[in-house]
């Protein structure tokens, strides 16, 4: 302390502690100073010390540094950010609620990086907090840097559930090589495997994406060493190879053929979402505990020889009593070949008028509310239409896969499919019931169906309370159902009363404001979703201010 310090704290310090100093002719040390300030701690505050500072005549300098720089006063320092005063707790909530808002995963993984790099306490806090840290991914082709990235988030994730994502599709894959040519070897799926198998226990999302079946394979083999998956919720194995759907693919490689069960046949009690897609797996196993809680099940592009049996299908869906979504593309159970005289391919009359005979079972599923039907030829589709019955359902999409099938040479008429639905008019049918009731149906999609306009017409008659329908790359015959009159120009009743959202892609734009015009004031149409490389602009400024066009296409109902 300068002896200029000391005189202002004597001049302007309170009278009780003034007369307590000593007058500026005594000599002033250090030690003394130190005793009568600490003395006098608990009387003369922060505060009146630096009051008096900055209320005394300063030296010249010092009154220049003031001018430029402003006062010192209390009221001139920085003060800390609210959020500093939050506990560690509050804060890590915070942070967990920034990564369930994030919808992206890949978004996801960076939050806890970019929250640790903020202030020390911020990382220390973000570091303890293992939620941050639970989302794993991998992807092709495989780095160091994210097989360390992955074993730090796994030590730092604790005991917080693990949402894992492993895509080893490989974008350069030419579809006409072997299997074996790919780069990524079922060798590397098992060091990735040996370092995730040791979390199993904190499993709540697992997906895995590939190219070849090697890889879904060794998955299949170590996770039937598991005997209990407590925390899992979904599970997604995708070989996304759509050819196996076609009618005459048979399973390949032929060497990795055999069956494996999942998870070995035990339960999963916590397993909600099942896909899977282009694989082979014991149906026998999954017809009794693994799936028995399941609200979604998507079966996929599964080769024609390796499909589950009428049995093992019928055990699999009558387990999963709560199941609320289902999606088959391509075909579900193999049905015998008993049934298909029954039910071969038919055109729309003579369907209507000798229907296929049911199977000996019919799979009721009280609470399924939606259904996903990819086919790729009508005998088929038709036989598993006969199957089921969905009293519950409430949005349907159907969609025409023959694409996928390399000999096709022309479009699938899809009127059988879409007469099948139709309830029964004819006395003479009076044992045929359709698979679910059109009229409580409030989402329909319909993709690339093919079908003509009377049969599209008494379809949409039927969906009374219809909200909204998607027509993607569908047949022109599907728009102009829409307008209420018939081929001869008499005016009846309005196709899809209730409407009120319209889908569009790849349609003819002129056609489809046409349709929509002639529907009157009646129509609630009040919303149309356009997908077109055609101008609709057009488009816009016929239907408006009625109808509101939004230049995309609506997925989700």
């Amino acid at each position: 302390m300068t002896l200029f310090s000391a005189k202002v704290i004597q001049n302007n310090t309170p009278e009780p502690i003034k007369r307590r100093l000593p007058s500026f002719d005594k000599t002033w040390g250090p030690s003394f100073l130190f005793k009568v300030l600490w003395s006098d701690a608990q009387l003369m505050t922060t505060e009146v010390i630096i009051e008096s500072l900055a209320s005394e005549e300063l030296p010249p300098t010092t009154m220049c540094a003031r001018r430029l720089f402003g006062s010192f006063s209390l009221s001139s320092l920085p003060k800390p950010p609210p959020l500093s005063r939050l506990p560690n707790e509050l804060l890590s909530l915070i942070f967990l609620s920034t990564t369930q808002n994030a919808d992206d995963r890949f978004e996801r993984i960076l939050i806890p990086i970019v929250l640790s790099q903020v202030s020390a306490r911020w990382r220390n806090v973000a570091i303890a907090t293992g939620g941050l840290w639970n989302n794993i991914i991998l992807t092709f082709p495989t780095s160091r840097q994210q097989l360390s990235r992955a074993v730090t988030w796994l030590k730092r994730s604790k005991l917080a559930p693990l949402d894992i994502f492993l895509d080893f599709r490989d974008p350069s894959w030419d579809w006409d090589l072997s299997e074996s040519a790919h780069k990524f070897r079922w060798q590397d799926m098992e060091a990735i495997l040996r370092l995730l198998m040791s979390h199993f226990h904190r499993w709540k999302r697992f997906e895995l994406l590939t190219d070849t079946w090697a890889p879904i394979f060794t998955f299949l083999c170590y996770a039937r060493r598991v005997k209990s998956v407590p925390t899992l919720e979904s599970l997604s194995l995708q070989r996304c190879n759509a050819f196996f759907a076609s009618k005459h693919a048979t399973f390949a490689p032929v060497e990795m053929r055999q069956p494996v069960q999942l998870f070995g046949g035990h339960c999963a009690e916590k397993l909600r979402e099942v896909a899977l897609t282009g694989v082979h797996v014991d149906w026998s196993g999954l017809s009794s505990s693994p799936l028995r809680n399941l609200a979604k099940l998507e079966l996929s592009y599964l080769a024609n020889d390796v499909l589950p049996s009428m049995d093992q299908f019928i055990s699999m869906l009558t387990e999963c009593r709560e199941l609320r979504h289902l999606t088959i593309l391509g075909r579900g159970p193999k049905i015998d070949d008993s049934s298909k005289a029954a039910s071969a391919d038919h055109d729309a009359t003579s369907e209507r008028q000798s229907p296929s005979p049911k199977p000996p079972s019919v799979i009721k599923l009280t609470c399924v509310t939606d259904f996903v039907f990819g086919f790729i030829d009508t005998s088929y589709a038709l036989r598993l239409l006969d199957m089921i019955n969905l009293p519950a359902l409430e949005n349907l999409t159907l969609e025409d896969l023959t694409d996928l099938e390399p000999l096709a040479l022309h479009d699938l008429d899809a009127t059988p499919i879409l007469e099948k639905l139709l309830p029964n008019t004819c006395p003479s049918e009076s044992t045929y019931d359709p698979p679910f009731s059109l009229s409580c149906i409030r989402s329909l999609k319909l993709a690339m169906i093919h079908a003509n306009t009377a049969t599209f017409s008494r379809l949409f008659h039927e969906l009374s309370a219809l909200d909204f329908l998607g027509l993607y790359k569908t047949k022109i015959d599907a728009v102009h159902a829409l307008a209420p009159t018939t081929s001869d120009g008499t005016s009846r009743s309005l196709p899809c009363a209730a409407l009120k959202e319209l889908g569009c892609q790849d349609m003819d734009v002129t056609a489809l404001g046409d349709s929509i015009l002639a529907r009157g004031s009646k129509s609630r149409i009040c919303r149309l979703y356009v997908q077109s490389e055609e101008s609709i602009e057009d488009l816009q400024t016929k239907l408006s201010p009625a109808v509101s066009v939004c230049p995309q296409v609506k997925t989700t109902s």
